[in-house]
């Protein structure tokens, strides 16, 4: 008598249920008769699991509604086998596994009465704890009968390996330039006179600019007093006001930042952002500038000249 077959997926992917049988063989589910329960089941697990084991449980149920039969439990834990399905063996190409997959598997041949069945096939792992990769496989209502070796094909279904992806995308960020530099009225003023300095300049990428001022020499001197800033077209002019409270030679600087939105939607300066995520790179111009301031009688005087910072 040829072999009988029933083939089911782990979890609750059934390729096919118990066979159908003839109704004689459903009535003698009491009978005590020995035959052979051969059991396979393989891993889709690809290059890496932490399956090593499969533990099979074996446990006998009524072939129908008030049958009587002897109770059956059985519990084994064997190795992974060393070669793969479906190997070359004309069984199981295309049947269900493709003849040119690889497969991980395990196998159990067993004796038992024939009887009815309830299959479970747990992937473990080598120190014998249910695998975290793999799902377990079961059959129900296996049917072995009288003779004839009943071969259960499972497969154990495991997870995928986790992949997402990766988009990195690249701006290229150029500092600003600063165009052009004026005094009104003059580089030169008397001591009680204002002088307005304006700066001019712009940003290659078109980015928002921010200007800073600053005084930059260890003369008493007044802070700059930003009194305008405007945009036209691609430049932006901005302007300070200097009020000095005494004679002397000054140095001031101005820089000019870049910005760009941070993750609140606040304008930043690039560099900002460069040092918060590790790069020591700088976004900004800049330039020092001179101011000379005489008592009103002394403002020809060809010596009177301010140190460079």
């Amino acid at each position: 008598m040829k072999p009988h077959h029933a083939m089911s997926f782990g979890l609750a992917l059934t390729l096919a249920g118990c066979l159908a049988t003839n109704e004689k063989s459903r009535t003698e589910g009491a009978q005590t008769g020995e035959t052979g329960l051969a059991i396979s089941a393989a891993a889709n697990i690809g290059d890496k699991t932490d399956v090593a084991l499969m533990r099979y449980s074996i446990d006998r149920i009524a072939c129908a509604a008030g049958d009587k039969f002897d109770a059956l439990n059985r519990t084994i834990t064997v190795r992974l086998e060393k070669t793969m399905l479906p190997g070359d063996i004309p069984a199981f190409d295309n049947s269900a596994l493709d003849q040119s997959s690889a497969h991980p598997f395990a196998e159990h041949f067993e004796v038992m009465p024939a009887g009815c069945y309830n299959i479970n096939a747990t992937p473990l792992t080598e120190e014998g704890a249910q695998s975290a990769d793999c799902a377990s496989a079961r059959a129900q209502g296996i049917q072995v009968i009288d003779g004839i070796t009943t071969e259960v094909f499972l497969i154990s279904q495991c997870k995928g390996t986790a992949v997402g992806a990766v988009d990195t995308t690249v701006a290229i960020n150029q500092p600003p330039t600063i165009e052009q530099l004026t005094y009104n009225p003059s580089k030169f003023i008397t001591l009680g006179d204002r002088d307005v300095v304006c700066v001019t300049a712009s940003d290659p990428n078109g980015d928002p600019v921010e200007v800073g001022w600053d005084q930059v020499d260890d003369q008493v001197g007044d802070t700059p007093l930003v009194i305008s800033s405007q945009k036209n077209g691609d430049s932006t002019t901005a302007c300070v006001q200097i009020n000095p409270t005494q004679a002397g030679g000054y140095w001031f600087e101005v820089k000019i930042y870049d910005l760009l939105h941070d993750e609140y939607g606040s304008l930043i300066p690039f560099e900002q952002w460069l040092r918060a995520h590790g790069y020591p790179n700088d976004s900004h111009a800049s330039l020092k500038f001179p101011l000379y301031v005489a008592p009103p009688a002394t403002i020809d005087d060809p010596d009177h000249e301010p140190s460079q910072p």
